[in-house]
């Protein structure tokens, strides 16, 4: 596929915080473990998935929580999995990330990506990507986890918003 490097303009980030998918508190409150492809976008969301016990196919995470930076969760460096470190600036998708994000889910390894800069709009790269009936996660600042089962009309929304993002290329 051919992949461009974006850059969020500053008129679609209110369009960006509200949930893609259902918000949830605790992990309790969605079966997540009835899934084939679990992708986790984020440190504090990945480590709460792994923490349960749950194998996700691929852990997005950058080392940074509310953009403050932490060290990495044990649960993250404990998972087993290929790690492949790109370079993501905050604000941007990067083509290396929608290529690192197919070569995992194509792959029958689990991944775990190492992000230098920003994860979040990684997010929009695992929903475009992700087989339908796969489920991404990624953290709510302060609210909880978006759970986003992934389907046409996910599929289609992301697209629009990736279309509307400005070419760095």
């Amino acid at each position: 596929m051919n992949y461009r490097n974006l850059k969020l303009p500053d008129s679609m980030r209110n369009e960006l915080k509200k949930p893609f998918g259902k918000l949830i508190k605790t992990l309790n409150e969605f079966r997540i473990d009835k899934y084939k492809n679990i992708i986790c976008i984020g440190d504090r969301t990945s480590d709460i998935v792994l923490r349960s016990g749950i194998k996700p196919k691929v852990v997005v995470f950058d080392g940074r929580e509310m953009r403050m930076k932490i060290e990495v969760p044990d649960s993250i460096r404990n998972f087993d999995a290929i790690e492949i470190n790109i370079y993501n600036p905050a604000g941007h998708i990067r083509e290396e990330s929608f290529r690192t994000m197919e070569t995992a889910l194509a792959s029958n390894s689990n991944f775990k990506i190492y992000v230098d800069g920003e994860e979040d709009l990684i997010a929009l790269v695992a929903m475009k990507l992700a087989p339908i009936g796969s489920l991404v996660l990624y953290g709510q600042p302060s609210q909880g986890i978006v759970v986003v089962e992934i389907n046409e009309e996910i599929k289609a929304k992301v697209d629009k918003i990736i279309e509307g993002m400005e070419n760095e290329d």
